[in-house]
This record gives C-alpha cells, structure tokens and sequence, in this order.
C-alpha cells in the first residue's frame, strides 16, 4: 500500500473510531491467567453472556494494545437509555453544582467565550446522550453498554472502554479527575491522556480488523494532524449539538481524543516505548499534550503556578478563579482574531496562567495573569490579546464600555503580561492589592 493510501485509510477508519470513542465518552477521564473469569457482570445485573463473550475475547488483546496487564476481573453491565439519562443528571450534577456552573458561565461569557444566557447543564447532556453507545463508571468499576446499540458499534465501544477499565486499575480515575476539578488545564491533560490511550490502542484493534495485519500507529504520519479535519463529518455522523456548541465546549470535548490521540503516537515513538501515560507519564498541561516534545524527561516543561494571595478589599467578591492553560487561550484568540496561525503562536509560548473574575463596586472585572517562556513569547501575547479583547468588545456590542489593559512586566525573572477587563469609566476600578500575584514553579 502507497503512502497516501496509508494515510487516507488510516485517517477514514481513524474518523470512525474517534467518532465512536465519543459517543462512548462520559469518562472522568474519564493480570488473570483465566480468561473465562476476566470479564463478569456486575453485581446483581442479570448476565448478558454474549456481551461477556465478547468483551472477554477483547480483553486480550487490549491489554497488549494498552501495554496494561488485567489485575482483576472486569464488571460488565447492560443500561437502558432511561437509566444513562438519569445517571449523566447525577454525574453533572455531582461534579457541576449549580452553584458551580453559575461561576464557570459569568467567567467564560465575560471572556466571551460562551453567551452570558446559555443553560449548561441541559447543553452537556444533549452532548452526551446524543451518540452514547457504552461508557466506563469509574465510581462502580463497571463498563457499561446502552441497550439496542448495533453490534459493530458495541464491538468498537468495548475496545475502548476495556482500555479505561484497565486504566482505572493502575490509577483510581475518579479521584484523578476530583483532583483535578478545580484546575481546568490539568485536568484536560489528564483527559487528554486517558483519551488518547485508549483511542490510540482502538484505532490499532479496528485496523487489525479491517487489514488483517497488526498496524504499527507510531510508524504513521502525526496523527493529530491526520485528523484536525473534522472527524466526526468524516466518519459521516451527525451530531447537530455538538456542531452547534460554542467553540470552547466542542473543541474541549473532542481535543482529549484528537489531541491525546498524537501525544501517546509521539510518546510512544520515544525510546521508553509503549508505557501507559498514568502516574509520572501523564501531562499536567496542555501545553504538553499539544507540544509532546515538551514533556520528554531530558526537556520536561513544567508550568508556572499562579496563585494571587490575600482578602479581597471591601466591596468586591471573587466570583470565579481558574486557569485557560495554552488550549483554551488558543480558543480564545481563535476565537476573535482573524488570522487562526497567528493566534495559535500567540498561544504557544505559555508557561502558566491564571484568572479571577471579580464583582466590585462598578461591575465585573476580570483580572488575568499570564506567564510566557520569553519575552518575545509574552510580547507577541500582549499585542493578539489586546487585539482579540477589542475585536471581542466590538462583536458584543460592548465597545466603549469596558476597559481593557494589558501591561507586560518581569517577575522573579519571568515573563509575565497580566490583563485588566473593566466597566470604563472605572467607577470602582480594580485595587491595586487585586492585582498582586505570586509564581511557584510546579
């Protein structure tokens, strides 16, 4: 087979696969010598003996995939739809309090990121319900397959997800993704890892399957550029939710597959081989995820921490803190500048970040503190965000009411270019104490 025909075939199975990692995703991401005793219902689910037939003739082979040996047998589990829908309102709302997604939809929407009047809870729902096929529940240790899925998409789905049960036997996925709950670019990375692995050893599975030759994914062409083309129009699946999502909810959900998915092909090409990326082989940023060479041990970036210390002055509150880490300030620039190239290298000298959107005495006021590898890195990042905050202003109609600074300075040798978002005039402009922050490198 040429080259390109490689590619091409690659890139149409891969679309697929992708698609059905997805539509199986609700992830918080997320050895047994006898093989009959590998797989088993969970307790007190009546046994579905294909669907263990099935996954037991899988779990070999993914293990080999996944370089993960089984420690224990895996639980195995039929759901209706009415159960996966009552479920997923749990989950969201375990994880995304209402108190929670109030503060997370006023800093995105001031960013402007996503509208100040969009309903979350229901939005991530439809996401999810609208392609699930199967998932893997971490707090049960159970995979689960929905009810009256057609048997391909079954088979595809429980390749991917015995991948995520095996990695929950190395790491506890639930308490990694707690952990990283109020830390929003690890936590993509963490996802991007988990992601990644599991959709990388089961485009490997459906490539057997469909050549019938073992297919070697690191001797391919980057695999993230092989599919920054939209996947899931590829794989001709329609899913009009996500389509219409704002850019920052869809480009989150699809970069822990796509992403992750070239992170594990260039870790794995390095000389350490095929090592799951858990523990000390997971990224902490996406800054790593998206530059994989960045995370090699003799050159590991790590991220600067940005923390700013102190009570807040009388009068002003502090509505939401976070960090956008490199993916979603390249969403951001994306998002209101022209020149997409040019947006992606304004984001890629990021070192660390963080925000806090306050409510003082005039409004909302944003304060953002970035750091960058250089000073031409943080140079170039102050002229695209100012940019981007004007054409952002512009587009809201908001131009004229807010004030926008961006001030580059050094701190304890490193680059940094903090951004100020005010009502303008400044009735109640921000102290000066807000604008204090610490660095701590990780």
């Amino acid at each position: 087979m040429r080259t390109e025909d490689a590619v091409r075939f690659v890139r149409s199975v891969g679309a697929w696969g992708i698609a059905a990692g997805l539509s199986a995703a609700f992830v918080f991401t997320a050895g047994c010598g006898d093989r009959a005793g590998a797989v088993g219902g969970a307790a007190g689910a009546p046994a579905d003996t294909s669907l263990g037939r099935l996954a037991a003739d899988l779990l070999p082979v993914m293990e080999t995939l996944g370089a993960l040996p089984v420690r224990a047998p895996l639980a195995l589990a039929r759901k209706s739809k009415a159960d996966l829908e009552a479920y997923l309102i749990d989950e969201l709302g375990r994880q995304l309090p209402p108190e929670r997604v109030a503060s997370l939809v006023r800093a995105y929407a001031r960013f402007g990121l996503v509208p100040d009047t969009i309903d979350l809870e229901p939005l991530l729902r439809s996401l999810y319900l609208e392609q699930v096929v199967g998932y893997y529940d971490p707090r049960s240790d159970t995979l689960f397959v929905v009810d009256g899925v057609e048997p391909a998409q079954v088979e595809a789905v429980l390749a991917h997800e015995i991948v995520h049960a095996l990695q929950d036997q190395y790491v506890d996925l639930d308490s990694l993704m707690q952990a990283t709950q109020d830390h929003n670019d690890r936590g993509t990375a963490a996802r991007a890892a988990l992601e990644g692995h599991a959709t990388f050893a089961m485009l490997e599975w459906q490539l057997k399957q469909v050549t019938g030759a073992e297919v070697d994914l690191t001797a391919m062409p980057d695999l993230a550029d092989l599919f920054a083309d939209d996947p899931l129009a590829a794989a001709g699946l329609d899913m009009p939710v996500l389509a219409e999502a704002p850019a920052v909810i869809r480009e989150s959900l699809l970069f822990p597959y796509l992403g992750g998915l070239g992170f594990v092909q260039e870790s794995w090409r390095g000389p350490a081989g095929r090592v799951a990326p858990l523990g000390s082989e997971m990224p902490v940023s996406t800054e790593q995820v998206l530059h994989p060479e960045r995370f090699r041990p003799d050159r590991r970036d790590m991220p600067v921490a940005v923390r700013f210390p102190g009570d807040l002055p009388d009068g002003w509150v502090e509505v939401h803190a976070d960090g956008l880490g490199e993916l979603e300030t390249r969403i951001f620039l994306r998002q209101f500048l022209p020149d997409r190239v040019r947006a992606d290298e304004a984001a890629a000298g990021w070192d660390g970040d963080r925000y806090r959107l306050l409510e003082g005495p005039g409004g909302e006021a944003l304060v953002w503190a970035t750091i960058w590898d250089s000073e031409s890195d943080a140079a170039e990042f102050a002229d695209a965000v100012g940019e981007a905050f004007a054409r952002r202003y512009q587009v809201g109609g908001e131009a004229g009411r807010r004030a926008v600074r961006v001030e580059k300075s050094v701190v304890r040798g490193l680059h940094t270019a903090v951004i100020t978002d005010e009502p303008s005039p400044p009735a109640g402009a921000v102290p000066l104490e807000v604008l204090v922050f610490e660095l701590e490198e990780e």
